[in-house]
């Protein structure tokens, strides 16, 4: 092996020279490549040899018994050698450099080119010309030139193009239908999001920027939405949008927000996530901070089988609505995942609701543990009234109870679990309510508070998102807004889902129903391990 090693150095030498050796550290870049048998070897030999040269070491001294005595003694004193390995170290190199040796003088004598003494190159520079023609240089010159300026029209355009606060102020722009049918429930939004507005201006999160909101009343027809939102969006102070708008107008809408490269928070409590994507891909610009259809139905397969322990399960859906459908199949998809077992899937419509007394019967005269209403919403209290009246004595798991439906028909509410993404029962919620009223001097309409707290939510997290970004371009806000960590809302516990630009397993609000009265239990969320 010593002899290998030997014979390596040297032919590194032969190619190289002996002042490869003044350089440890690209020789044993070349031993590795040349001798990779014995890393450990090489290690030691260029190690030793970097220590000798600290010490005065050079490849044109002249071994003698004495100076190799003393040097040995070093490697094993200051670099721990065994006293075998630094005298193989020292014979390694003096047999390496024996045949290559040369006076201190004869290396330092200066060197000139004379023909023959020179090494050729295949394809060297002896084969390039000397000059070069002055038309190439020309348009080479001219190139170079027209790429400069080229550049500097794109920088300047960027620049120009750039959104900036203006003044002290942090602009976000809210679209919504503030005039005409149901211009009430628009107005209600935009005032819970003025409220978040008053909190975060009285917080101490900025002392330079403040936040405003302003609203503007979009047209409900998609494409005048479109054109609108393209007019407004020209103002370049305005750094986000946020909206409430259900489809089609969100699919409108969307793909300006990555047009303009300004972030979209969607606060529309029924977000078909599909409408909000593009190739199945979400828009790089628009977020949401409400659940989609899928966590819905997660959340909904998840209690009635794994919280309730109940497998038996009925479904009746309004398939009137797409959202309605697809959130059934989703459920369908999340009760077969928990291992629970369909026994009665059931449609209607808003016109047959009325008419649904044998499907319901159907459903009472069957082994089913629960009945599962999802996004019932107004025809809410007709189903579960008839269920009782025909005799179902099992649980019913619902979404989005409120104590409006109620009226005189408490009873028939008894034995019975609602699911919510926002409920007044809720205690942190009631807070923001009461600040809602102390504001405005009134209360906020029962069937507009999901549609208000979310976006009061939403101005909260984009103002967090405004503050925490590294500057005000439309690219740095939304990145702020993709690594949302645990961010505290009203309603829930926000963690941003990079794939969906949509929550990750959000909590939601639990309501029972134990005796007609809904009364909140705690905010509840599918195990981790359960995803």
């Amino acid at each position: 092996m010593e002899e290998k090693i030997v014979k390596v150095l040297q032919s590194i030498i032969d190619d190289y020279g002996l002042s490869i050796l003044k350089d440890p550290d690209r020789l044993s870049q070349f031993l590795e490549a040349r001798f990779p048998e014995d890393k450990k070897d090489n290690f030691k030999l260029t190690y030793a040899l970097s220590h000798l040269i600290k010490s005065g070491w050079k490849p044109t001294y002249k071994p003698t018994a004495q100076t190799d005595s003393e040097y040995i003694d070093q490697l094993c004193k200051n670099l721990a050698f065994s006293l075998e390995d630094a005298k193989t170290a020292m014979r390694i190199i003096n047999e390496a450099v024996l045949e290559n040796k040369l006076t201190e003088e004869d290396e330092e004598a200066p060197f000139f080119a004379a023909p023959g003494n020179l090494r050729k190159i295949a394809g060297g520079i002896a084969n390039k010309p000397r000059t070069m023609w002055l038309r190439k240089k020309s348009l080479y010159n001219g190139l170079i030139l027209v790429v400069a300026l080229l550049a500097m029209v794109i920088l300047f355009y960027q620049i120009g193009s750039q959104r900036f606060p203006e003044g002290d102020e942090f602009r976000i722009a809210f679209f919504t239908g503030l005039s005409g049918h149901n211009a009430a429930a628009g107005q209600n939004e935009l005032r819970a999001a003025q409220l978040a507005v008053e909190k975060v201006n009285r917080s101490d999160r900025n002392r330079f920027y403040k936040l405003r909101i302003i609203g503007f009343d979009t047209p409900r027809n998609p494409e005048a939405a479109a054109k609108y939102v393209r007019t407004v969006m020209k103002d370049k102070s305005i750094l986000a949008m946020m909206t409430g708008m259900r489809n089609p107008i969100l699919e409108a809408i969307s793909p300006i927000a990555d047009e303009m490269q300004v972030p979209l928070v969607v606060t529309t409590p029924e977000t078909d996530a599909s409408s909000l994507e593009f190739n199945e891909k979400p828009y790089l610009y628009v977020f949401r901070v409400v659940n989609d259809s899928d966590s819905r139905a997660k959340m909904l397969a998840y209690f009635a089988i794994k919280q309730l322990d109940k497998k038996n399960i009925a479904i009746f859906y309004n398939s009137d609505r797409n959202f309605n459908v697809v959130q059934h199949e989703e459920l369908q998809y999340w009760i077969k995942e928990y291992k629970g077992e369909i026994k009665a899937d059931i449609a209607y419509t808003n016109k047959s609701v009325e008419d649904s007394g044998s499907a319901l019967k159907a459903i009472a005269d069957s082994d089913v543990d629960v009945l599962i209403l999802p996004s019932s919403a107004k025809n809410t209290v007709k189903i579960v009234t008839k269920a009782r009246e025909l005799g179902f004595k099992g649980e019913i798991l619902g979404e989005d109870y409120l104590d409006i439906y109620l009226k005189n028909d408490e009873s028939v509410f008894y034995n019975s679990w609602w699911i919510n993404e926002v409920t007044s029962l809720d205690p942190k919620i009631r807070s923001v309510l009461n600040d809602y009223k102390s504001l405005y001097n009134e209360n906020c309409p029962d069937p507009d508070i999901k549609r208000a707290i979310l976006s009061y939510d939403a101005v909260m997290w984009i103002a967090a998102s405004l503050y925490q970004a590294s500057g005000y371009r439309g690219e740095a806000v939304r990145h702020a807004m993709l690594s949302t960590r645990n961010f505290p809302l009203s309603h829930a516990t926000l963690t941003m889902d990079p794939r969906t630009h949509g929550p990750l397993n959000k909590a939601m609000s639990l309501v029972n129903c134990d005796k007609g009265k809904g009364i909140f239990q705690k905010r509840i969320r599918p195990e981790q391990s359960e995803q």
